[in-house]
C-alpha cells in the first residue's frame, strides 16, 4: 500500500503551488481516461449499442402510438427489458474499475477536502489502544521538538463504537505552535521509551500532503485512509488526527470537491470518446 501511495502522492507533484482546481482536474483526467479503457475492453460492447437503439426505437413507438395503450405498454416494458440489459453489461466494467479509482478518490478526499492547521490552532489526537494493553490510561508519552504542544491534560475514555465493540481510547488536546515550519512531528512513545507512532502535522497544503486523518495498522483502515505512518499494532489500533474540513477553491468556485470532478468527468467522458472509440 506504501508504494501505490507514493505512487499517487508522485503524480500530484507537477501541481505544487498552482490553483488546485488544476490538480483536481489532471486526477479526473486520470480517472476517466482509466475508466473508459476499462469499459471499452470489459463491456459488451455491440450489444449495449443493440440494446440503446432499441431503447431509441420503443421511445419513438411511445410517441408514434400515443393513442394506442396496449402498444404503449409493450414498448415501455421494451424500454425498461432493453435498460436492464444495458445495466447488465456494465457491471463487469464497474467490478473491475471501482476498486483502483476509489483509491484514487479517497487520495482526493484527503487532499481537497481538509486544509492545514494554521499556527495557533489546537486540535484533537484520539489514540485508540490495544484492547489487551496493561496500564494503559497512563501508558504513552507525546513528544515533539518542532512545534506541537500539548493545550490539556489526557483524557481516558471506555466505550463502545457504533457496532456494539468496546474500545479504550486515549484524547489529546494539542495546540500548533506559531513557527515557519510547513510539517510538523510529533512521537508516540511507550511508557518504556519505545517509538509506537511518528506523526506528520501540516500548515501548509503540497501536492504530496494528504491530510492523514487516521494512521492505523489495520488493513482496511490504510486502503480507504492512507496516513503516512501506521502505529504499532502491538500498542495502537489507530490513531486520528481532526483536521479541520474545508471546500475547495476550484478557480474561484468554493464548494466540495466532488462536484467539479463530476462535472470534470462528464466532460472529458463525451471529449475522449472519440478517440477511445467507446460505447456508453
Amino acid at each position: 500500500m506504501l508504494k501505490l501511495q507514493r505512487i499517487i502522492d508522485l503524480l500530484f507533484l507537477p501541481f505544487d503551488g498552482v490553483a488546485p482546481g488544476f490538480g483536481l482536474a489532471f486526477a479526473t483526467l486520470v480517472v476517466t481516461a482509466f475508466a473508459l479503457l476499462v469499459y471499452k475492453y470489459m463491456s459488451n460492447q455491440a450489444g449495449i449499442r443493440v440494446a440503446k437503439e432499441k431503447i431509441k426505437a420503443h421511445f419513438v413507438e411511445v410517441w408514434l402510438y400515443i393513442d394506442d395503450p396496449v402498444l404503449i405498454l409493450k414498448a415501455q416494458a421494451g424500454i425498461f427489458g432493453n435498460g436492464a440489459k444495458y445495466l447488465g453489461f456494465a457491471l463487469a466494467p464497474l467490478a473491475v474499475m471501482i476498486v483502483p479509482v476509489m483509491i484514487f478518490l479517497v487520495n482526493c478526499e484527503y487532499r481537497y477536502h481538509y486544509r492545514p492547521f494554521h499556527p495557533g490552532e489546537t486540535f484533537l489526537l484520539k489514540i485508540r489502544v490495544n484492547p489487551g494493553l496493561k496500564d494503559w490510561r497512563n501508558g504513552f508519552v507525546l513528544n515533539s521538538k518542532n512545534g506541537i504542544e500539548m493545550d490539556a491534560p489526557s483524557l481516558a475514555i471506555e466505550s463502545r463504537d457504533e457496532r456494539g465493540r468496546s474500545f479504550r481510547e486515549l484524547d489529546y488536546r494539542l495546540r500548533v505552535a506559531a513557527g515557519d515550519s510547513a510539517v510538523r512531528t510529533f512521537e508516540v512513545l511507550h511508557k518504556t521509551g519505545k517509538p509506537v507512532n511518528y506523526s506528520y502535522i501540516f500548515t501548509e497544503a503540497g501536492p504530496l500532503n494528504r491530510m492523514n486523518t487516521v494512521e492505523s495498522s489495520g488493513l482496511w483502515d490504510k486502503l480507504w485512509r492512507p496516513g503516512y505512518v501506521g502505529a504499532h499494532r502491538d500498542y495502537i489500533r489507530k490513531i486520528e488526527i481532526a483536521y479541520p474540513q474545508t471546500d475547495m477553491d476550484f478557480f474561484g468556485w468554493k464548494t466540495w470537491w466532488v462536484w467539479p470532478m463530476v462535472i470534470l468527468m462528464f466532460a472529458f467522458a463525451f471529449a475522449l470518446k472519440p478517440f477511445f472509440k467507446v460505447e456508453l
